[in-house]
């Protein structure tokens, strides 16, 4: 940890670094408990990502259009 971060922390008043603890753990539990990738998942992007190189020319979608769509379907 930086010395400056580390200073900065310090100067925090009691309630402020216990509200950042609380946080720091609620972060910690929630990477925890998010799922993994099962094999199967893990084949399957191995698999599109072989496929994506092996046609760089293909097209593909954008960012905005995978937002639009996901949009879409979660109402």
């Amino acid at each position: 940890m930086s010395t400056h971060l580390h200073q900065a922390l310090e100067n925090l008043s009691i309630a402020d670094k216990r509200a950042l603890g609380e946080v720091l753990i609620d972060s910690a539990e929630s990477e925890a408990s998010a799922p993994l990738l099962t094999d199967a998942q893990r084949t399957e992007l191995r698999a599109r990502l072989a496929y994506h190189r092996a046609h760089p020319d293909e097209p593909g979608v954008t960012v905005a259009e995978l937002k639009a769509n996901l949009l879409k379907t979660a109402y």
